[in-house]
């Protein structure tokens, strides 16, 4: 913008200029002749410098628009420290189940044993380990042929060498009620004979030197007898054993010489 003033034979002029942030003021006099010119410095507004507000940092303003309370910030080893205590409770939460699982199956169903003696060679060796179940609504009924684990009666009149432990394995050869007895080498249960030679091999024998006298199997117990026929302290020796002292039936072995072996009975 341009202003034009006359006085005392002076002309002054004075134009101003403003872009922006720059502002120029520049004055001319002219006196006879004589020119006089100022011109005033430019001078710059500098813009106000923005502060940075960082408590902002972190803050979710979208939440803010919307009302929502905003979250504060989290670092990020207090989020791997959460997942890792995380990660760890639910290990030990499996641990605990899975052990609680194992010893319920364990007391109720099914139980691993290890074979004590030689007294059911050649079917079992000794150390071989065994499944036994203990529900005879899984296993099925107990039968003659069938391979039992029991708690050996007290008083126990077999050698040492028999086996260590309370647990003994043997075959059933006599339901309760049936009428048992042996006739040289060979056995007879209610007159019929019993041609199990697969089982012990018929080089070993049925009976041995230790023959089975008449008897008739109490109700509720089981005649027992061991493949080994020649080493096995049985019911020959002990008698008739309670359903009560049964652990349970065995349904396979599972390892034989420290090695996978799997076979189902």
């Amino acid at each position: 913008m341009t202003d034009l003033h006359s006085s005392n034979g002076r002309r002054r002029s004075s134009v101003s200029i403003a872009p922006d942030d720059l502002v120029v003021d520049s004055v001319l006099t002219l006196d006879e002749g004589e020119e006089e010119a100022q011109i005033t410095t430019p001078t710059t507004t500098p813009r106000a410098k923005r502060s940075h507000d960082y408590r902002l940092r972190g803050l979710d303003l979208e939440a803010q628009k919307k009302g929502q309370a905003p979250t504060p910030p989290v670092r990020k080893n207090q989020l791997r420290l959460r997942h890792r205590r995380r990660l760890l409770l639910g290990w030990v939460t499996v641990v605990v189940v899975v052990a609680g699982v194992a010893l319920l199956l364990r007391a109720t169903v099914i139980e691993p044993f290890s074979v004590p003696s030689a007294a059911m060679e050649p079917t079992l060796h000794v150390g071989d380990r065994i499944l036994v179940v203990k529900s005879t609504s899984l296993a099925g009924p107990i039968q003659t042929g069938s391979i039992i684990v029991f708690r050996h009666p007290e008083p126990y009149p077999c050698r040492a060498d028999a086996g260590s432990g309370p647990d003994v394995v043997q075959r059933v050869i006599g339901l309760p009620g049936q009428t048992i007895w042996s006739v040289g080498n060979t056995i007879y249960v209610d007159g019929n004979r019993v041609n199990d030679f697969h089982r012990y091999g018929s080089s070993v024998g049925a009976v041995t030197s230790d023959p089975i006298p008449l008897t008739t199997v109490p109700a509720g117990e089981y005649f027992v007898m061991g493949d080994n026929r020649s080493q096995s302290c049985d019911s020959r020796s002990f008698g008739a054993v309670p359903a009560s002292s049964i652990v349970g039936k065995v349904v396979s072995i599972v390892l034989r010489g420290g090695h996978p072996y799997v076979h189902v009975f």
